[in-house]
């Protein structure tokens, strides 16, 4: 009995100098946490980039035809031949479709039958008209009687005439049965096929365009373009000398040149509507691709460069966090430039001699405790792969 309560109070000392323990383990903790303060935050870092710069100006664009048209029959009825296939690049005076010419045919036929006999009426009114004047002159016949003749001389031509015109008309139907290309270019794939009924005029048969060159259509603004029309030398500046970035972002192997400029600004946007021109030997341009055009209006020295990435845009302007030598972060409002890549260059609001946040810029405040960890101009590749 009295073994058992001594073993009662051993458990309960026990317990108590345990609860002792981690209550006092618990207060050593906080107390160093206390001391530790708060924790830093890891984040990448650059410094300020300033080199010497070209300020290319960047467009957005889309790819267009020189020529374009949707081919149309001149003439109504059955296509019974087509030679091409839908895609195909054909050649300026190709036949590409052959409408039924049968009625065509016989309309042609009636007509040069109407007008040799008209011909042959001619001839006898005109044998008529000059004797009818001969026997006149020797008071063989009366006035009227020649002006009868020369009446009838005169409309008989009129009706060769008309039909000649009509001949002609014949003809042109003719051979418009055979429906040619206008221009070497590139045919869709939406064509019409063989056993289709199709109406002059309002039937498209196919669509052609021509894509060797190729515009890029863009819009810039005002001050931009007198800038680079400012640049513009001759010698492969400005808007003689463009650049087309596609939607992969390859860079095209051709430069471009400024070929057709709107008329005016427009009210709407305040833009002016540009059409550059582009060799296209290889076809690689299409009609409606996407393109960004980029111009170089100049060179600018020592100019500030930051990454993209580290840029904060709130109620409309621009902001970078700033490291300081406490590790602590400073947010400081820019002016930002034209794009270089995947930098960006700054107008306005840092030295140059600036750390500025990078990656982990979500997580930043003003006066947060950062871990930084410098990064390079060639890590921003790595890093946007990733």
């Amino acid at each position: 009995m009295f073994s058992f309560i001594r073993s009662r109070h051993a458990k309960k000392a026990l317990a108590a100098a345990m609860a002792a323990t981690m209550i006092l383990a618990v207060a050593g903790c906080a107390k160093k946490e206390q001391q530790a303060g708060p924790q830093a935050t890891l984040v990448k870092t650059m410094k300020v980039i300033t080199r010497t710069t070209p300020i290319v100006y960047d467009y957005t664009g889309f790819v267009e035809a020189t020529q374009e048209m949707n081919l149309a029959p001149q003439v109504t009825g059955q296509i019974i031949g087509k030679y091409f296939k839908g895609g195909d690049t054909v050649q300026a005076g190709q036949v590409l479709y052959e409408i039924d010419p049968r009625t065509y045919r016989a309309n042609l036929l009636s007509a040069e039958g109407n007008l040799a006999s008209a011909r042959a009426s001619l001839a006898n009114s005109e044998m008529d008209a000059e004797r009818y004047t001969k026997l006149y002159e020797q008071n063989a016949v009366s006035k009227q009687m020649l002006d009868n003749a020369v009446t009838a001389r005169d409309q008989a031509r009129a009706s060769v005439k008309a039909l000649e015109g009509l001949l002609l008309n014949a003809q042109i139907n003719m051979e418009e049965t055979k429906v040619t290309a206008p221009f070497t270019g590139r045919t869709d794939t939406s064509s019409v096929e063989v056993g289709n009924f199709v109406e002059a005029g309002k039937t498209t048969l196919t669509k052609i365009s021509n894509t060797d060159p190729v515009f890029v259509k863009f819009s810039i603004a005002e001050p931009e373009y007198l800038t680079l029309a400012a640049a513009s030398d001759g010698n492969g500046a400005a808007l003689d000398n463009l650049s087309a970035v596609l939607a992969n972002g390859e860079t095209y192997g051709l430069k471009g040149q400024v070929t057709e400029v709107n008329r005016g600004i427009s009210d709407n946007t305040g833009t002016l509507t540009i059409k550059a021109t582009f060799q296209n030997p290889d076809k690689k341009l299409l009609p409606g691709m996407f393109a960004h055009i980029q111009a170089t209006g100049g060179v600018r020295d020592n100019a500030l460069l930051i990454p993209q990435r580290s840029v904060t845009e709130l109620m409309y302007k621009n902001f970078v966090y700033v490291v300081g030598n406490d590790n602590k972060v400073t947010m400081k409002e820019i002016k930002l430039g034209q794009k270089v890549g995947r930098l960006i260059m700054v107008n306005g609001g840092l030295t140059g001699e600036e750390t500025l946040v990078v990656e982990g810029v979500g997580k930043m405040r003003q006066g947060a405790l950062v871990d930084p960890k410098p990064m390079t101009e060639a890590d921003l590749n790595t890093v946007e792969a990733k």
